[in-house]
């Protein structure tokens, strides 16, 4: 896709009065939308959602939308800029032991 100028870009948002379910549904229902992960570890990072943005306007319009969303705390983002490296999916130690 980055050949055709779109971004992978993730949002990580907090969520307010429980409503991880609800926000999870509403995210999956944008058409930009690939990915919606429930997360644990840091306390401020309820989901992880996957997109596909043309350009940095699309990603604060994106932002302000999910802003928007009722139940949402707050939200972050990153995109990848630059690939270091790639391994394949599962280390051949996990899968020795598999």
């Amino acid at each position: 896709i980055e050949k055709f100028g779109w971004k992978r870009v993730d949002f990580f948002i907090s969520i307010r009065n429980g409503l991880v379910n609800t926000v999870a549904n509403k995210m999956m229902d944008l058409d930009e939308v690939t990915y919606v992960g429930k997360s644990i570890g840091e306390h401020t990072i309820d989901l992880r959602v996957e997109t596909i943005l043309k350009d940095n306007a699309s990603i604060l319009d994106f932002l302000e939308r999910t802003k928007a969303i009722d139940g949402v705390k707050d939200v972050v983002w990153s995109e990848i800029v630059s690939v270091v490296g790639r391994k394949i999916s599962i280390p051949g130690s996990i899968i020795d032991r598999i």
